[in-house]
């Protein structure tokens, strides 16, 4: 494992998301992979990849031209990890979104495979604007479901 394999593996999940597939956005995630949505203050629980996917696909009909630009990143070698400083925008059903994020992502041994990300996001953003999106979801589905902030 080197720091060009774990770059190159940073760009594969910023190239997923871009992309807005969810096939390639579960495609770089270890079996046991976890995701982390904080601060904690968004009570938002860890979610496995069966979690993750589900919830990338329920939201993901509502979002068009995401757009996930990195800023700044860091990679540590002897810890596995890369760690991205981005921001992403998109057009949503309720409006734009323009979210900013730190993501950590910890790498297998091989760094070839995400086996945790704790991803950061702007909760004065998040908060009002997943819940704005949840509304709507809830509406169009007749008063059930929602997304978790993200």
């Amino acid at each position: 494992m080197s720091a060009s394999t774990l770059t190159q593996t940073a760009q594969r999940v910023v190239d997923a998301y871009n992309a807005w597939s969810i096939d390639q956005i579960m495609a770089f995630r270890s079996e046991d992979c976890i995701q982390e949505i904080l601060p904690t203050s968004m009570n938002v629980p860890p979610q496995n990849n069966t979690q993750h996917e589900a919830h990338q696909r329920m939201i993901a009909p509502f979002f068009t031209n995401f757009h996930l630009v990195v800023l700044e990143q860091t990679v540590d070698e002897s810890a596995k990890k890369v760690t991205l400083w981005a921001k992403a925008t998109a057009d949503t059903v309720v409006g734009p979104y323009a979210n900013e994020y730190v993501i950590a992502l910890h790498m297998n041994e091989a760094g070839d495979r995400v086996v945790l990300v704790r991803e950061f996001v702007d909760s004065g953003f998040a908060g009002p604007f997943f819940g704005k999106l949840r509304g709507h979801m809830m509406a169009a589905a007749g008063g059930k479901g929602g997304p978790a902030e993200h």
